[in-house]
């Protein structure tokens, strides 16, 4: 049972995956779940801080929106959480936002979806040398360098719209016992737009599974370059093999984009 004094506080975070081990705190790695908890362990000298968010992402992944909360009897007032701690944490990662919600508010579980975009600078190395693999946007963007038919991959991205079974576009772990149960998801939009070298995926679903995304795009690349019939993607997701879908893309391209979530907390 929470005291009187306990406070939830919510966070919304910006960061720069590219130098974190991904979100979840891991022994022995940098994270930025374990950086920020650490900070406020410090701040409020509590031990045992948890600090929940919206959902894991990996290794070099950034984030515009992340949502996190977290519990403390601390006295420091909430408006003041978000100056605070970004006078101690690193560059990378910001505090854009931080409030007192309901005690129930959980910022995984009550989340209704989640927006992730990816980005892929696309252009023939002989368009412009100078700036290809920009040393500047490695760390935020997929360089593909071969010519993509969008309009393959706008019909081939239609029909994973809705509740599937994303086995095959994911990578599972199946010696964990996954049931076939947990791996549907509903997507509810995938848009992907062109401008100038950039090609921009935004991808909505309830939420995803390991690597989904980036397997999904990965896939939708791979329609577009060997020319599959898109209605084909039907077949890789009722075969629920992965070995028949795209490679895993890169992460510097993904960033978390939102979170929506179903009641105002």
């Amino acid at each position: 049972m929470n005291s009187p004094s306990q406070k939830n506080i919510k966070l919304i975070i910006s960061y720069d995956g590219t130098h974190y081990f991904g979100w979840q705190k891991q022994k022995g790695q940098q994270t930025i779940q374990g950086t920020i908890e650490d900070h406020i362990q410090r701040l409020t000298g509590e031990a045992g801080v948890k600090l929940i968010g919206s959902g894991r992402t990996d290794a070099g992944v950034h984030a515009v929106s992340q949502v996190a909360n977290f519990t403390t009897e601390s006295t420091i007032p909430v408006d003041r959480w978000a100056m605070i701690l970004n006078n101690q944490l690193p560059g990378d990662i910001r505090v854009r936002y931080a409030r007192q919600v309901n005690p129930d508010f959980h910022a995984r579980y009550d989340a209704k979806s989640r927006v992730y975009r990816y980005c892929i600078l696309n252009k023939a190395i002989h368009e412009e040398p100078f700036s290809c693999r920009n040393i500047f946007l490695r760390n935020y963007c997929y360089f593909f360098d071969q010519p993509l038919d969008m309009n393959r991959i706008k019909d081939t991205a239609n029909y994973l719209i809705g509740f599937h079974d994303f086995s095959a576009l994911s990578c599972i772990n199946r010696k964990r016992g996954q049931s076939i149960e947990n791996n549907w998801r509903n997507i509810k939009s995938i848009i992907v737009k062109r401008k100038d070298w950039f090609i921009i995926f935004t991808i909505e679903a309830d939420s995803f599974l390991y690597k989904m995304v980036r397997m999904i795009i990965g896939t939708l690349i791979d329609f577009s370059m060997t020319k599959q019939n898109p209605g084909d993607i039907r077949k890789i997701l009722e075969n629920k093999n992965n070995q028949q879908s795209g490679k895993v893309i890169p992460p510097q391209g993904l960033y978390l984009m939102r979170v929506k979530y179903k009641t105002i907390d």
